[in-house]
């Protein structure tokens, strides 16, 4: 850049002055001079230069930034030497934001000294906003899929636990289904049993034969135990089978 002639250097800032926001600043912060492009982009007419010569850089930020230590220091780089460059946020005139891909670029006298800082800027809020607006879909459409996996967990607990009690009412319907049976069996028997014993006594009174009447008995007490029992077995084996198929 030493080697290129002043009508180069000067051919060159004119070709960023025509495409890029460009403003000034003394090594204290305060504006010197803008182009019309950053005029624009911060909100103020063509003309209206006069409005932002002479204020300081802090009316482009918040007032709690423009406090802030991190602000100072940001001046601080500059005031050394350094150039500065990043995506910043600004205020414009109307107190909206604005975003900024911009560099600060400190400017030297020909013995080597600042005298002032030049930032070179391009509007990048549209594509910000878009990014963000991105994001945001993006951890809205996370948040939803968390909460349909939750749903998908609560209706799995709640299917599980509906099993379990229908499981439990099966088991308990079956251990009543078998008492009945085995109740009423008995119950049958011990009635059979009474009413034999006594056709039994009333023929011995009467003089009948009584090996008619004991062989029924005999044969009915046998039927009854054996169909009762048969009941009871089907039942449970169909009670195990139902568990083994469940724990399948």
């Amino acid at each position: 850049m030493k080697n290129l002639s002043k009508e180069e250097l000067l051919s060159r800032l004119e070709a960023i002055n025509r495409s890029n926001a460009i403003i000034y600043f003394d090594l204290d912060g305060y504006i010197l001079g803008v182009n019309a492009i950053f005029l624009k982009a911060m909100g103020y007419g063509d003309e209206e230069h006069n409005q932002l010569i002479g204020k300081h850089h802090s009316i482009f930020v918040t007032y709690e930034y423009s406090k802030s230590t991190e602000y100072q220091e940001f001046w601080k780089t500059l005031r050394s030497g350094r150039f500065f460059e990043g995506e910043f946020e600004r205020k414009k005139v109307d107190g909206s934001p604005i975003f900024l891909q911009a560099t600060y670029n400190p400017i030297f006298d020909e013995n080597g000294i600042i005298t002032k800082v030049m930032k070179i800027a391009t509007d990048i809020t549209e594509t910000v906003v878009s990014k963000n607006k991105i994001n945001t879909l993006s951890k809205d459409l996370q948040i939803e899929l968390d909460k349909s996996q939750q749903l998908k967990n609560s209706i799995e607990i709640e299917k599980n636990a509906a099993l379990n009690d229908l499981d439990v009412l099966m088991k308990k319907s079956q251990s009543e289904l078998i008492k009945t049976i085995v109740l009423v069996a008995l119950a049958v028997i011990v009635g059979v049993g009474v009413v034999t014993t006594m056709l039994y006594w009333m023929a011995m009174v009467t003089g009948k034969d009584t090996q008619i009447i004991g062989s029924t008995w005999s044969n009915m007490f046998s039927v009854l135990l054996t169909n009762a029992f048969s009941i009871v077995g089907t039942i449970m084996g169909i009670k195990y089978a139902t568990q083994d198929g469940s724990k399948k």
